[in-house]
């Protein structure tokens, strides 16, 4: 195994833990190990020695998750594959709007007994403050780096 196949499977099994099917951290492994921002379906069936409907099913997921982005080459008429251009911006936007869904259900759950005095629900209310935190701060943190970076 070489070392862009080894990064490839790090990739897979690093997804993996996050609820992404392997083979898709795969193809991401792979478009962002490729020396090409040109990578065609056949592309990766064939560096990654996968069935067509694996990568099917994948490339869609990937693309439904806006982590990849389709793209066309001027007088090929072939789609192409290659990690979205604005991939951080989403991916941060995503946590932070899980993050708000997430402490809203938790609020709600601590709402239905009011009287409860517990050690549950104090840590309970501790992580609705960190996850408060959490919504002020990323933004924050994106808006410092937005500002490096310009």
């Amino acid at each position: 195994m070489n070392e862009q196949e080894k990064y490839i499977e790090q990739v897979g099994l690093f997804y993996e833990q996050f609820g992404l099917p392997k083979m898709a951290g795969r193809i991401l492994g792979y478009l962002i190990s490729s020396s090409t921002k040109n990578n065609s379906f056949q592309d990766c069936m064939d560096a990654l020695k996968a069935s067509k409907g694996s990568i099917s099913g994948n490339i869609k997921l990937l693309l439904s998750q806006n982590m990849i982005e389709k793209h066309m080459v001027s007088g090929s008429r072939q789609s192409y594959y290659r990690i979205a251009s604005d991939s951080l911006n989403r991916l941060i936007e995503a946590k932070v709007a899980s993050i708000s869904q997430f402490k809203v259900l938790l609020e709600a759950g601590l709402s239905l007994n009011e009287t409860d005095d517990s050690e549950q629900k104090k840590e309970l209310q501790n992580i609705v403050r960190y996850y408060a935190f959490l919504e002020q701060e990323i933004p924050l943190l994106k808006q410092k780096w937005d500002e490096l970076n310009n």
